[in-house]
């Protein structure tokens, strides 16, 4: 069951330090195959994401983490400004 409202994200810079940044939780975008996808806004800050929330519960199947992992790993793979 879904019921926080802010995410926080940890980056780790290059000089070592970490940055974080919290968001806050929007509206419902849609769903796939294990996950929903929500709209963000981060704090302090106007502009809006997209993120996928994905609930532990459903990732207890070993073929669904497998599914995770792939497309986790095609996103490393991607090079654009929009995604992270």
């Amino acid at each position: 069951m879904e019921n926080f409202q802010t995410v926080t994200e940890k980056k780790i810079l290059k000089d070592g330090t970490v940055k974080v940044i919290n968001y806050q939780k929007g509206k419902f975008l849609g769903k796939g195959g294990f996950a929903k996808v929500y709209e963000f806004q981060r704090e302090g800050d106007t502009e809006i994401v997209a993120g996928k929330v994905v609930e532990k519960e459903s990732l207890k199947k070993s073929r669904a983490r497998q599914k995770l992992m792939s497309e986790i790993k095609i996103h490393r793979s991607i090079r654009h400004e929009n995604v992270v």
